[in-house]
Protein backbone atom coordinates (compact mmCIF):
# COMPACT_ATOMS: atom_id res chain seq x y z
CA UNK A 1 0.00 0.00 0.00
CA UNK A 2 1.35 3.38 -0.99
CA UNK A 3 1.44 6.09 1.96
CA UNK A 4 0.15 9.65 1.16
CA UNK A 5 2.64 12.33 0.77
CA UNK A 6 3.48 14.46 3.96
CA UNK A 7 2.55 17.72 3.38
CA UNK A 8 2.44 20.45 6.42
CA UNK A 9 -0.72 22.95 5.58
CA UNK A 10 -1.41 26.37 7.75
CA UNK A 11 -3.87 25.82 10.91
CA UNK A 12 -6.94 24.89 9.93
CA UNK A 13 -10.21 25.78 11.87
CA UNK A 14 -12.39 23.39 11.64
CA UNK A 15 -9.33 20.80 13.08
CA UNK A 16 -10.97 21.81 16.89
CA UNK A 17 -14.69 20.73 15.46
CA UNK A 18 -13.45 16.97 13.80
CA UNK A 19 -11.76 16.52 16.83
CA UNK A 20 -14.87 17.03 19.00
CA UNK A 21 -16.46 15.11 16.85
CA UNK A 22 -14.02 12.21 17.18
CA UNK A 23 -14.38 12.58 20.85
CA UNK A 24 -17.72 11.91 20.81
CA UNK A 25 -17.54 8.63 18.41
CA UNK A 26 -14.65 7.66 20.41
CA UNK A 27 -16.21 8.02 23.46
CA UNK A 28 -19.46 6.31 22.34
CA UNK A 29 -18.42 3.58 21.39
CA UNK A 30 -15.48 2.92 24.20
CA UNK A 31 -17.37 4.30 27.02
CA UNK A 32 -15.53 3.80 30.00
CA UNK A 33 -12.55 2.28 28.95
CA UNK A 34 -11.82 6.08 28.39
CA UNK A 35 -10.86 7.68 31.43
CA UNK A 36 -9.92 11.20 29.09
CA UNK A 37 -9.96 11.78 25.78
CA UNK A 38 -7.32 14.95 24.73
CA UNK A 39 -6.41 16.62 21.50
CA UNK A 40 -2.64 16.47 20.70
CA UNK A 41 -0.40 17.16 18.54
CA UNK A 42 0.22 20.06 16.40
CA UNK A 43 -3.19 20.40 15.23
CA UNK A 44 -4.24 21.03 18.99
CA UNK A 45 -2.11 24.20 19.09
CA UNK A 46 -4.17 27.36 17.64
CA UNK A 47 -2.22 29.00 14.56
CA UNK A 48 0.57 25.52 14.10
CA UNK A 49 0.51 24.09 10.44
CA UNK A 50 0.38 20.77 10.20
CA UNK A 51 -0.13 17.50 8.30
CA UNK A 52 -3.92 17.27 7.53
CA UNK A 53 -4.45 14.83 10.62
CA UNK A 54 -5.87 15.16 14.15
CA UNK A 55 -3.86 13.23 17.29
CA UNK A 56 -6.33 11.84 19.63
CA UNK A 57 -4.99 10.69 23.10
CA UNK A 58 -6.94 8.30 24.91
CA UNK A 59 -6.39 7.67 28.49
CA UNK A 60 -6.38 4.19 29.58
CA UNK A 61 -5.80 2.01 32.70
CA UNK A 62 -3.36 -0.11 30.92
CA UNK A 63 -1.28 -0.85 27.85
CA UNK A 64 -1.45 -4.89 26.97
CA UNK A 65 -2.63 -7.48 24.64
CA UNK A 66 -5.80 -8.00 26.31
CA UNK A 67 -6.73 -4.30 26.52
CA UNK A 68 -5.87 -4.23 22.68
CA UNK A 69 -7.98 -6.97 21.41
CA UNK A 70 -10.80 -5.71 23.73
CA UNK A 71 -10.53 -2.27 22.02
CA UNK A 72 -10.46 -4.29 18.95
CA UNK A 73 -13.68 -6.16 19.59
CA UNK A 74 -15.40 -2.50 19.92
CA UNK A 75 -13.81 -0.69 17.48
CA UNK A 76 -14.07 -2.94 14.40
CA UNK A 77 -18.06 -3.45 14.69
CA UNK A 78 -18.23 0.43 14.73
CA UNK A 79 -16.25 1.22 11.37
CA UNK A 80 -12.96 1.59 12.74
CA UNK A 81 -9.36 -0.02 11.67
CA UNK A 82 -7.61 -2.26 13.72
CA UNK A 83 -5.39 -0.89 16.70
CA UNK A 84 -2.03 -2.35 17.36
CA UNK A 85 0.49 -2.14 20.18
CA UNK A 86 3.38 0.12 19.21
CA UNK A 87 6.25 1.70 21.12
CA UNK A 88 6.72 5.78 20.91
CA UNK A 89 10.06 7.03 20.50
CA UNK A 90 11.98 7.18 23.52
CA UNK A 91 13.70 10.78 24.52
CA UNK A 92 17.22 11.14 25.64
CA UNK A 93 18.31 8.99 28.23
CA UNK A 94 14.96 6.98 28.19
CA UNK A 95 15.63 3.12 28.02
CA UNK A 96 12.86 1.40 29.39
CA UNK A 97 10.10 1.11 26.04
CA UNK A 98 7.53 -0.29 28.51
CA UNK A 99 7.46 3.36 29.83
CA UNK A 100 6.92 4.10 26.24
CA UNK A 101 4.33 1.54 24.89
CA UNK A 102 1.20 2.51 23.65
CA UNK A 103 -1.97 1.21 21.40
CA UNK A 104 -1.57 3.11 17.97
CA UNK A 105 -5.51 3.65 15.47
CA UNK A 106 -5.13 4.75 12.62
CA UNK A 107 -8.48 6.57 13.09
CA UNK A 108 -10.22 6.16 9.37
CA UNK A 109 -13.76 6.25 9.98
CA UNK A 110 -16.47 5.75 7.06
CA UNK A 111 -18.78 8.87 9.32
CA UNK A 112 -15.58 10.85 9.64
CA UNK A 113 -14.57 13.51 6.67
CA UNK A 114 -11.11 13.92 8.01
CA UNK A 115 -8.29 11.52 8.78
CA UNK A 116 -7.25 10.87 12.72
CA UNK A 117 -4.48 9.22 14.23
CA UNK A 118 -5.52 7.65 18.02
CA UNK A 119 -2.91 7.23 20.79
CA UNK A 120 -4.33 5.12 23.70
CA UNK A 121 -1.98 5.47 26.34
CA UNK A 122 -1.86 4.37 30.37
CA UNK A 123 -2.64 7.75 31.94
CA UNK A 124 0.05 9.12 33.79
CA UNK A 125 2.47 6.41 31.69
CA UNK A 126 5.56 8.96 30.45
CA UNK A 127 4.58 9.00 27.01
CA UNK A 128 0.77 10.45 28.29
CA UNK A 129 2.74 12.94 29.81
CA UNK A 130 4.95 13.87 27.31
CA UNK A 131 1.83 14.15 24.62
CA UNK A 132 0.51 16.92 27.14
CA UNK A 133 3.51 19.10 28.09
CA UNK A 134 5.07 18.99 24.64
CA UNK A 135 0.81 20.03 24.00
CA UNK A 136 0.87 22.52 26.82
CA UNK A 137 4.18 24.06 26.27
CA UNK A 138 3.92 25.14 22.63
CA UNK A 139 0.16 26.79 23.10
CA UNK A 140 2.10 28.71 26.18
CA UNK A 141 4.93 29.77 23.51
CA UNK A 142 4.28 30.82 20.00
CA UNK A 143 7.96 31.49 18.89
CA UNK A 144 8.79 27.69 19.56
CA UNK A 145 5.65 26.81 17.89
CA UNK A 146 6.65 29.12 14.81
CA UNK A 147 10.28 27.48 15.09
CA UNK A 148 8.64 23.90 15.35
CA UNK A 149 6.18 24.43 12.27
CA UNK A 150 9.14 25.72 10.21
CA UNK A 151 11.10 22.64 10.90
CA UNK A 152 8.21 20.70 9.82
CA UNK A 153 7.67 22.11 6.39
CA UNK A 154 11.55 21.85 5.78
CA UNK A 155 11.58 18.14 6.96
CA UNK A 156 8.46 17.43 4.56
CA UNK A 157 10.11 19.08 1.79
CA UNK A 158 13.36 17.12 1.97
CA UNK A 159 10.87 13.60 2.84
CA UNK A 160 7.31 14.06 1.20
CA UNK A 161 7.55 10.25 0.14
CA UNK A 162 9.35 9.02 3.11
CA UNK A 163 7.42 9.31 6.26
CA UNK A 164 9.99 7.18 8.65
CA UNK A 165 12.37 9.53 7.66
CA UNK A 166 10.48 12.23 8.31
CA UNK A 167 9.34 11.15 11.78
CA UNK A 168 12.31 9.73 12.36
CA UNK A 169 14.10 13.35 11.53
CA UNK A 170 11.47 15.51 13.25
CA UNK A 171 11.69 13.21 16.99
CA UNK A 172 15.10 14.65 17.74
CA UNK A 173 13.22 18.44 17.33
CA UNK A 174 10.67 17.43 19.68
CA UNK A 175 12.81 16.15 21.94
CA UNK A 176 14.58 19.00 21.94
CA UNK A 177 11.08 20.94 22.24
CA UNK A 178 10.60 19.32 25.76
CA UNK A 179 13.76 20.09 27.18
CA UNK A 180 12.47 23.55 27.24
CA UNK A 181 9.36 22.56 28.28
CA UNK A 182 10.54 20.31 31.35
CA UNK A 183 12.56 23.40 32.52
CA UNK A 184 8.98 25.91 31.96
CA UNK A 185 6.46 23.42 33.60
CA UNK A 186 9.69 23.03 36.45
CA UNK A 187 9.73 26.88 36.60
CA UNK A 188 5.94 26.50 37.48
CA UNK A 189 6.45 24.45 40.52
Amino acid sequence: MKREQIEIIPYQKDWQKQFLKAKDDIHRVLGSICLCIEHIGSTSVFGLASKNRIDIQVGVQEISLEVCHTLNLLLNKNGFQKAYLSCDHLPPNEVNEQDWVKIYLRGLHAQWDFRANIHFRKVGAKNFNYALLFRDYLQSHPESAIAYARAKEALAKHTRDDRDAYCEMKDPICDLIMINANNWIESQM
